[in-house]
């Protein structure tokens, strides 16, 4: 069985490092996604916003709430005064946009 906890750490430090990846953005918001949202972006087993595929895909995965806080927590010894924030929106895709207009 796959770690998801170590798997998604794998894909969150990739895809800031990666030109173009997302999270290279979330990481300077001072927010981070809640569990269904970033779900939806660990489903898609590839980050969109890298058109350039310069990230290699992943095996799509889901976290429980339990791992999700996990990685908050990690991402927020990373990025401390992080918080976790639906910003009024009802998915990923709109998360993503409300993050980029900011």
């Amino acid at each position: 069985m796959l770690d998801n906890v170590a798997l998604a750490k794998r894909v969150l430090t990739d895809n800031t490092e990666v030109l173009y990846g997302i999270f290279g953005f979330i990481n300077t918001s001072g927010y981070f996604p809640p569990c269904s949202f970033f779900n939806e972006f660990l489903i898609g087993g590839s980050d969109p916003c890298d058109q350039d595929g310069r990230m290699e895909s992943w095996e799509p995965f889901e976290l429980t709430a339990v791992e999700h806080s996990l990685i908050l927590s990690w991402w927020q010894s990373i990025y401390p005064g992080t918080l976790e924030d639906s910003l009024n929106v009802e998915n990923w895709g709109d998360w993503v946009q409300e993050i980029l207009e900011r």
